[in-house]
């Protein structure tokens, strides 16, 4: 899926020292490593792949893709629920699932590139499995409870995630991959559309 930066009108910010753009290439690289490894059957790796996603996406102005790219936007979800349907709705779920037929299976098609993007902060504020659990929420659950830190007790998101499975494995572990797998994208595009900035001349 390659082009998909032509969607997102990334401004980059004058940055003084070269520590951004080489955290940046660090979590494309982090991400990368750890989704392949994810999928060649180390599952625990979703608690590496959110703490990179809670650096990029989910401490707001601070966060390391809004520093870098202030403007950037990225797709909605798939499939959002209408604001009609979200009272009382206990649990939607917005991505494809495909079943590879002995008994593993794989979230495909969790954002909607052919949607007109929307800002990073409305994207991470979006519902993912219900109205009180958006894609922000389930990232910061899993990485300050499961990956950098080792909380006694599940929040309320993780509770309600450990509670659904897909096929014999928590629900929320292949979202964060699956979102993931996205930023990936965006990351890598980024680069290749900056090469300069990345020391990549």
């Amino acid at each position: 899926m390659r082009n998909i930066a032509k969607l997102y009108p990334f401004k980059r910010n004058n940055v003084p020292n070269q520590k951004d753009p080489n955290d940046f290439q660090a979590s494309g690289n982090i991400l990368a490593i750890n989704i392949e490894m994810f999928h060649k059957g180390n599952r625990e790796l979703y608690r590496v792949i959110a703490v990179e996603l809670r650096k990029l996406l989910c401490d707001g102005k601070q966060s390391l893709l809004t520093r870098l790219f202030p403007l950037a936007v990225l797709h909605p979800l798939h499939g959002r629920l209408p604001e009609s349907l979200k009272r009382g709705h206990l649990f939607h779920m917005p991505a494809k699932v495909e079943f590879d037929g002995q008994g593993g299976s794989r979230v495909v098609e969790l954002f909607n590139i052919k949607a007109q993007p929307i800002p990073l902060q409305e994207c991470v504020e979006q519902d993912l499995f219900s109205p009180t659990v958006c894609i922000k929420e389930l990232i910061r659950s899993v990485a300050d409870k499961e990956g950098a830190h080792s909380d006694k007790e599940f929040n309320d998101t993780l509770k309600m995630s450990q509670s659904i499975k897909l096929v014999d494995e928590e629900i929320h572990k292949q979202h964060i991959v699956a979102i993931g797998e996205y930023i990936l994208l965006v990351v890598n595009e980024a680069i290749d559309l900056n090469p300069n900035e990345f020391g990549r001349k």
